[in-house]
Formats: C-alpha cells, sequence, structure tokens
C-alpha cells in the first residue's frame, strides 16, 4: 500500500505539473508573412497509403493556406497504394505548381518520409497525416514561429475530433495526451510528440535518420524526438496556439481504436528516453494498482474510503489538467465526459500496454 501511495501521489504531482506550465506558457501570435528571396521555405512531406476519402478535403485545406503559396511546398509520398489514391491526386494537384506528387521506391511510412524529405527544397520539414484536417493558418504560423525561436524541433499541438460519445470519449483521451506532451515539453523533458504536426530542420534529420528504429512501422517521430532531445535539449519547442492545431477524426469503432492504442503502445518496447520510459511505467503503473486495489475493496482487503482516496488523487489532477488544456484548446464539450473516462482509463490503458508488449507485427495502414 505504501508504494501504491507513493506511485499515484507522483502520478498526482506529475500532472499539476504539466497543468501549471501549460497554464503560464504564453501562446505564440504569428506575423504575417510574405515571399521574398530572404523569406524562409517549408516543405510539407505527407506519406499516405489507400487514404482516397481523404485526399479531397486534404488538397482543399492546404490550399487554403493564408501563406503565400511561393513560400511552401507540399510533397505527397504515395506508398504503395492499393485504391485510386494515385490517380484522384493526380487529377486533384496537377494544375497546382508548389504541390508534388512522388512514389515512395520501397514499403512503409518511414520510407515514403524518407523519400519527401529527399526531394524537399526548404530546410524546414513539417509532417503530417493525409487524414487530418488542417487550418488556415496552420503553416503561416509554424513559419513564423520557426523564424522567432530557430529551435531544432517544433512539436505543434493534434487535437482530436468525436462526433459521438466513442469519439468523444477519444478526443477527451487524445487531449489528454496532448497536455502531457506540452506539459513536458514546457519543462525541458519531452516525452511525446505527433507526427500529424511535427517540425524540424532538415539537416538534424538527416543527423538521425539511421536511427529511426526501422524494425517499427510506425514512430519515426518519436524516435526522431528523442534522439533531438538527448543532443539538443534546449532546442526544442511547443508551438501553444490554436492556429497551429491540426485535427484528427477518432475512430470509428472499438477494433479500430484498440489496434490504433496497441500500435502506439507497441513502440515503447523500442524507447530507450528516460523521461518517456519513466512517464510510461508510471502511467501503467497507477492504473494497473488502482485496479489491483479495485479488487482488493470488493474482498474486504482493504476499505471502501482507501480506494476512493486513491481514486480521487488521480481524478483530480486529471480533471485539472483536462480543464485547463480544454478551455484553451475550444472542447469544452467534451469535459462533461471527464467522470467516465476516469472510471475505464485503468482498463483500457493496462489492455493495450501489455498488449503492444506482446504483440508480435503491427501494420501502419492495412
Amino acid at each position: 500500500m505504501i508504494i501504491l501511495y507513493i506511485t499515484v501521489t507522483l502520478y498526482a504531482l506529475q500532472l499539476l505539473l504539466f497543468a501549471y506550465i501549460f497554464y503560464k506558457s504564453v501562446t505564440h501570435i504569428p506575423k504575417k508573412l510574405y515571399s521574398d528571396k530572404n523569406q524562409e521555405n517549408i516543405s510539407v512531406v505527407i506519406p499516405f497509403k489507400n487514404e482516397e476519402n481523404n485526399l479531397g478535403q486534404l488538397v482543399k485545406n492546404l490550399r487554403n493556406q493564408s501563406l503565400d503559396y511561393k513560400c511552401f511546398e507540399i510533397i505527397f509520398v504515395n506508398d504503395n497504394s492499393e485504391d485510386k489514391s494515385e490517380d484522384i491526386l493526380y487529377n486533384l494537384i496537377k494544375n497546382i505548381p508548389n504541390f508534388k506528387l512522388i512514389n515512395s521506391p520501397k514499403n512503409g511510412k518511414k520510407e515514403a518520409l524518407k523519400e519527401g524529405i529527399k526531394k524537399s527544397y526548404s530546410n524546414l520539414i513539417v509532417t503530417t497525416d493525409a487524414d487530418c484536417i488542417h487550418q488556415k493558418y496552420w503553416l503561416e504560423t509554424i513559419l513564423s514561429c520557426h523564424k522567432k525561436y530557430r529551435p531544432k524541433m517544433i512539436i505543434a499541438p493534434v487535437l482530436m475530433k468525436g462526433k459521438d460519445i466513442f469519439g468523444k470519449l477519444q478526443a477527451l483521451d487524445f487531449l489528454g495526451l496532448a497536455a502531457s506532451t506540452a506539459g513536458s515539453c514546457g519543462i525541458k523533458r519531452p516525452v511525446m510528440c505527433n507526427g500529424a504536426n511535427l517540425i524540424y530542420e532538415k539537416e538534424v534529420f538527416y543527423e538521425f535518420e539511421d536511427i529511426l528504429n526501422s524494425e517499427e512501422v510506425s514512430g519515426d517521430d518519436m524516435f526522431l524526438l528523442h534522439n533531438i532531445k538527448k543532443k539538443y535539449p534546449n532546442d526544442i519547442y511547443y508551438l501553444k496556439s490554436n492556429k497551429a492545431v491540426v485535427y484528427t477524426e477518432a475512430e470509428a469503432n472499438l477494433k479500430s481504436f484498440f489496434r490504433q492504442r496497441i500500435r502506439w503502445a507497441s513502440k515503447s518496447k523500442s524507447y530507450k528516453d528516460f523521461d518517456t520510459v519513466f512517464l510510461s511505467f508510471l502511467v501503467f503503473g497507477v492504473n494497473i494498482s488502482l485496479i489491483f486495489a479495485s479488487f482488493l475493496a470488493i474482498f474486504g482487503a482493504i476499505k471502501p474510503i482507501t480506494l476512493l482516496f486513491l481514486f480521487l488523487l488521480k481524478f483530480i489532477p486529471e480533471t485539472v489538467l483536462l480543464l485547463i488544456t480544454g478551455s484553451y484548446f475550444k472542447q469544452k464539450d467534451i469535459l462533461f465526459l471527464i467522470p467516465v473516462l476516469s472510471v475505464i482509463h485503468p482498463f483500457y490503458i493496462v489492455y493495450t500496454a501489455i498488449a503492444g508488449i506482446t504483440v508480435k507485427k503491427i501494420k501502419w495502414k492495412s
């Protein structure tokens, strides 16, 4: 019980620190940028596979960027799609001068990413996914942030949209990940990032290209983060701005949801970064401890009031963190589900963690 109390207390303190750091951090306000000979440019690299249903909206959002089209290029990299994605995309962008379509010579998201970066002209790389929603001021906010702070890597926010209760629960859980990403980066100990909205300098990518862990089908973002953090700990910046948010859709059903989360968890076997490993074990330890304590309470080994205290010690800091970040990112409509998520959270965290560690092979796209 002493270990249990210590674990939950450490978890609570960690989340309260993240909440405080996020609350105190400054919002980046972008300045209007125009194309000139001294203006830095952006290369956006988008690996895709079997995304025929998402390409129309994707191209529309990217064409609608506020940034002068001369300041950026969009490179779509086809990872051997088996549907009509290539033909559809070709027809969508054939008359757009700064949009390019190339094919990856090898299978896999990481190989597609490498090919896109190799064909890019800018030193500033932005990666995102084909099934994401991009706002009008997305690229302008990113470019102005890099121009002001000049970091090696910028971690930008990714949030989830959900239409029904299941989708909103996913969005709330995803908000917690985004909050932890921002908080850990704010204390110069970043533990997470998301390749759906990640920015880094090309020369830094090539410095660590060979250690992205090709054995994992995904995780290029996390492995790159860990290596940049190790060598350039003060050159990673979190971009706090609603204008820089990229949105992704919630999974449609439980099967796809668990497949996604198990894929994420499976990468943890290859992590060597102390902060990431420590936080992962802390989260797993807290949740499996609460499940264990629940059984102890059911069989009378501990008093129900003890279980309630432990639950509140976890619930209160989680709620504070979610309220602060949810209010900032204008996701107040999902915050009413915090109690529901807190009850089911320990069970699926433990399940996906164990499944991710024991699973043999995960596919990026089917």
